[in-house]
Formats: structure tokens, C-alpha cells, sequence
């Protein structure tokens, strides 16, 4: 579904070039469960960025089912990542003023379809993470682990074909990180969900299938 050849990506930096990425490949298949795993500062969060199709200043080839995405336009490639990409972040991403029904619907905005149907993939999301009563529910009166939850929920509601998980678990406590990690487990396994967990906790590679291991900007086999 993924594949990166020779992807090298360099920041200016008080006039001189940095590089985050150097000379990267690899492939991502559908229905991965893949950990990048990395120190602070190893390149990992870059690479997923670019995968996500946030950063497409890049040198190298990147094919998203076999297509060249350096192809695409910007207007394009936000039409490929609003249908594609779930994003889930450390500090859930959610909007303080909104619902829990309202913060998942938030992708489904721009999709051209019905309320009702809205309203039906919203459901079906919630109840998918636990969350089946809560579509009403303040966001501010939530716990951790829920607000996460409701951060998967929003990945999932229109059905990507993969979701980056950038420190999920990072803002949790220990037995809410299990089980948010369970859930991404029984996406995978059960709805096929492509996963792409970044994280520097090896503890946390248990739930993958696959691991890639980034070091200084380089994969590291």
C-alpha cells in the first residue's frame, strides 16, 4: 500500500542543511500493524508526516498504491488524506467547545454526504471504541482514556485505509494505555484497519506485527 524509495528529507538551519531523513525505503502492507519506533529527535515523527501526506518537500519516490504521490496536487493530496489517513496524536487533537458527536464528525465535514448518514457513521464509530452513549457528551468532562477513545473514533469514522498513531499512548496512564493499545488491536485484527503506531516505548511493540526501527534519520534493520 506504502512504499518509500531513497526518501531524504533536509531542513535550512541558520543557513545550513539538515538532515532529518536519509536515503529511506520501505513498505507498508495492508493490514500491517507496524511500530516506528525511535528516540526523541531519531526522524520518526518527520517520516510519518510524510507518509500522511502533510510534508511532500521531499527528495526520493513515494507510491500510495502504486501511484507516485509527487504527482498529485496540494488540493489532491488533501482529498487523498481526508479520505485515507485517521490521525490519532498524543494530546487527542479535540475541540474543547464541541461535543464528542460533533469532534467525530469532524472529517465526514467535507464529504458530500447526508446528515443522516453523518449521523450513522458517527454512531457506528462511537460504539466501536466503547463510546456508544456519549455522542451528546461535553468533551471537557471526559477522562483521558476517554477523550483517546473519542480520537479513535474521529480516525475511523470514514473508513481509512490507514490510521498513524503518533504517541497514542503517551498522555495515559499504564492501564488505560493497555487499553487503548487493545483497541487498536481489535481494529486491526477484526476491521482490517492499516495501524502505523509511532512510539519510543518498546513496551508497546507487543501489539505490533512488524516493527521499523529509526535511528538518526535512517532505518535501521
Amino acid at each position: 500500500m506504502i512504499r518509500l524509495e531513497n526518501i531524504t528529507k533536509t531542513y535550512e538551519l541558520a543557513k545550513q542543511e539538515v538532515t532529518v531523513l536519509n536515503d529511506v525505503s520501505l513498505n507498508i502492507f495492508e493490514g500491517d500493524f507496524v511500530g516506528i519506533m525511535g528516540r526523541s529527535g531519531s526522524g520518526k515523527s518527520t517520516l510519518v508526516n510524510l507518509i500522511g501526506f502533510l510534508d511532500k518537500k521531499f527528495k526520493g519516490t513515494y507510491y500510495f498504491e502504486d501511484k507516485l504521490v509527487e504527482q498529485y496536487t496540494d488540493d489532491d493530496l488533501s482529498k487523498i488524506r481526508n479520505e485515507n489517513v485517521g490521525f490519532v496524536f498524543q494530546n487527542f487533537g479535540l475541540i474543547e467547545n464541541m461535543t464528542v458527536g460533533q469532534n467525530v464528525e469532524l472529517p465526514l465535514l467535507y464529504a458530500g454526504i447526508s446528515n443522516q448518514e453523518k449521523t450513522r457513521l458517527v454512531a457506528e464509530s462511537l460504539e466501536k471504541v466503547g463510546l456508544a452513549d456519549f455522542v451528546g457528551q461535553s468533551v471537557k468532562l471526559l477522562s483521558g482514556g476517554q477523550r483517546q477513545r473519542v480520537a479513535i473514533a474521529r480516525a475511523i469514522v470514514n473508513s481509512p485505509k490507514f490510521i498513524i498513531a503518533d504517541e497514542p499512548t503517551g498522555a495515559l496512564d499504564s492501564k488505560t494505555s493497555v487499553d487503548i493499545m487493545q483497541l487498536f488491536t481489535d481494529l486491526n485484527t477484526t476491521s482490517g484497519v492499516t495501524i502505523i503506531l509511532v512510539t519510543h516505548d518498546p513496551n508497546l511493540m507487543a501489539h505490533c506485527n512488524r516493527e521499523i526501527r529509526v535511528s538518526d534519520g535512517e532505518v535501521v534493520l
